[in-house]
């Protein structure tokens, strides 16, 4: 695999995606029958984009989509120029929270572009071959959903993708809600001591709780009614049933990633290694600690469980990718939760209270 990177510092990387990155690989799949891509965001060695290329003409393909994100970038530049403290007090800071070792340098020259043979060794540290591979098979099936995405508003685009996503979990909204309450209580318990950031994401579920329900009950019928929401149907069945066909093949597990607890005793960071490695945690959100008095061991649920979760981390970083920030990501997921609750007319208390309990 061969990687074209388009270093670019602006935070707002829609018109870019919209107008070069996506033509440009479009272009270059054309031009080169053999080859698909996918594409990534992050900020190591400079905030950029970077399209992954795969097939037997990828370093060729690699020269033709350089050649065209060079043309779109001498047009159309950032004009957003981070000076390198900025870069390396944000890298420092996202390491953390991402369970990265440096070296985070050397940072490259914004506005321009580069081919490297594509380097999996951070990933691989982390995450299993076959957790990668999924993982890229979900970002090479969400090149279409990122087509329809760019030009909705944000708020708009997290939500109805996380309302599609947890409507096609097996089980449906019913319990497909609870990964996006889990997500934002595991957030608060690490973030909110005081309460500021809970208060501010029920204002916004105040605000928009009419039009939130109103869509996520739209939405759980099933029949997309947008093409944003047909987009985002088509992506995460199509993973759920590439994501199945790895965990029955016994590639891929439920268990959890003991890696994540290791890599935090690295870095060193006390709210990492409490975050990672639950032996050391000294308080839990009401929300997980109800949901581990609940019997999950039935492997129908495991499965399930463990299939959507790889696909609700590939949904994030396609958020990402659309420049959906992450507390504009927490307070989607907190409007998607709430609404569910009050569309499907139950509380996650209480379906945790009708379930079979352990032991």
């Amino acid at each position: 695999m061969t990687d074209v990177v388009c270093y670019y510092h602006d935070p707002i990387k829609a018109p870019l995606l919209r107008d070069g990155v996506l033509p440009a690989l479009a272009a270059t799949e054309a031009a080169f029958s053999d080859v698909t891509g996918h594409v990534e965001r992050h900020w190591l060695h400079g905030p950029h984009v970077r399209v992954v290329l795969s097939g037997p003409s990828a370093p060729t393909a690699a020269l033709l989509l350089a050649t065209l994100l060079r043309s779109y970038l001498a047009a159309h530049p950032s004009t957003v120029e981070l000076a390198e403290a900025s870069l390396l007090a944000h890298a420092e800071s996202a390491a953390v929270a991402e369970l990265l070792l440096p070296p985070f340098t050397p940072f490259h020259p914004n506005n321009s572009v580069r081919i490297e043979q594509t380097d999996d060794t951070r990933l691989r540290s982390l995450l299993s071959e076959e957790h990668i591979a999924v993982r890229a098979e979900g970002l090479r099936l969400g090149v279409p959903v990122l087509r329809h995405s760019l030009s909705v508003p944000r708020a708009t685009l997290a939500l109805t993708a996380m309302a599609v996503h947890a409507s096609r979990y097996p089980a449906g909204l019913r319990y497909g809600y609870h990964s996006f309450v889990s997500h934002v209580e595991d957030f608060l318990l690490a973030n909110d001591p005081d309460g500021t950031i809970r208060s501010k994401l029920d204002s916004i579920w105040t605000a928009n709780a009419s039009a939130a329900c109103a869509l996520v009950e739209q939405v759980a019928l099933g029949h997309p009614t947008t093409h944003l929401e047909a987009a985002w149907q088509t992506w995460t069945i199509a993973l759920r049933l590439t994501a199945q066909e790895r965990y029955d093949a016994g590639l891929l597990t439920a268990d959890p990633n003991p890696r994540h607890g290791e890599r935090a005793y690295e870095i060193g960071d006390e709210d990492a290694i409490r975050r990672y490695n639950y032996g050391e945690r000294t308080k839990f959100s009401d929300y997980h600690t109800a949901m581990w008095t609940v019997d999950l061991s039935d492997p129908a649920i495991a499965r399930s469980m463990a299939v959507y979760r790889v696909g609700t981390n590939v949904l994030y970083q396609l958020l990402a990718i659309c420049d959906v920030t992450p507390m504009e990501r927490y307070a989607a997921a907190h409007l998607l939760a709430n609404a569910a609750q009050q569309v499907l007319g139950t509380t996650w208390a209480e379906q945790f209270d009708a379930l079979p309990k352990v032991g």
